[in-house]
């Protein structure tokens, strides 16, 4: 009977403690609005869709930049053939990104489309490292693995940024510029890549199957996961050739 009491307080505890949680966040994100709207980076940042797509862009190569050295560095002092892995992966995902930035800064429509179209190529290329970490998953059980709590943390994170890729491919192609749509492209490339990770991790932490159980689930996502990546950029190449078409079209139409 106590153990039903100290539930039951420990759950009206839970619930006054969570109540105020709503109004704390609305407020804290007003203060942060009004601090960044203060500046003139956070204005554009908060009002310009194209802007903050530019600065995307640089952060995520920076990012991936930084991965590559760490992973390189992490592979070669512990001779791990995953972390090298990686780190072609992020270098690829890099060079890409970096061709979009050089791209953007003189850009017009014609010069758009031809990185939209060679991002698409370099998708393929891509895969290959991908691939290469599908099968190191499956054959040799590598994979992710997180301590404790911080794997509901990092699953948390993965789902939002499944979710904010994905919303951010249909805002950026409501604005005509192929280079920001591609690189919303590779953002949704590497969250499908971390939704894999995490299985791996979710799989080692909590998974009492056995060893083929993972085989099998890392085979299906994997596999999932490369074709989607292929049938993305098969679907750019057809989208370039139709913007072309429709661009060309233009002069006659007028």
């Amino acid at each position: 009977m106590p153990a039903y009491m100290i539930y039951c307080m420990s759950a009206y505890c839970l619930t006054i403690w969570v109540l105020p949680l709503p109004r704390m966040f609305r407020k804290a994100k007003a203060n942060i609005m009004h601090w960044l709207t203060g500046m003139a980076f956070g204005r554009n940042y908060i009002g310009d869709l194209v802007f903050r797509g530019s600065v995307g862009l640089y952060s995520g190569m920076a990012t991936n930049f930084f991965y590559v050295v760490f992973r390189i560095f992490v592979g070669i002092r512990y001779a791990s053939v995953w972390f090298l892995t990686i780190a072609i992966y992020y270098l690829l995902l890099a060079i890409m990104r970096l061709s979009l930035i050089l791209s953007y800064r003189n850009r017009n429509m014609k010069s758009e489309l031809r990185c939209y179209r060679r991002t698409a190529w370099l998708l393929f290329l891509l895969n290959i490292p991908m691939g290469g970490m599908i099968v190191l998953m499956v054959l040799t059980d590598s994979g992710y693995s997180y301590p404790g709590y911080v794997i509901y943390l990092s699953a948390l994170y993965t789902f939002y940024t499944i979710i904010l890729a994905i919303v951010n491919l249909v805002k950026f192609r409501k604005l005509g510029s192929p280079i920001l749509s591609a690189a919303k492209v590779l953002n949704f490339v590497a969250a499908l890549m971390s939704m894999l990770g995490l299985q791996t991790a979710m799989i080692s932490q909590f998974s009492t199957e056995g060893e083929n159980f993972r085989r099998l689930m890392n085979a299906i996502t994997g596999g999932g996961v490369w074709f989607s990546v292929i049938l993305i950029a098969v679907y750019m190449l057809l989208h370039s050739r139709k913007m072309k078409e429709v661009k060309s079209c233009e002069p006659l139409g007028k």
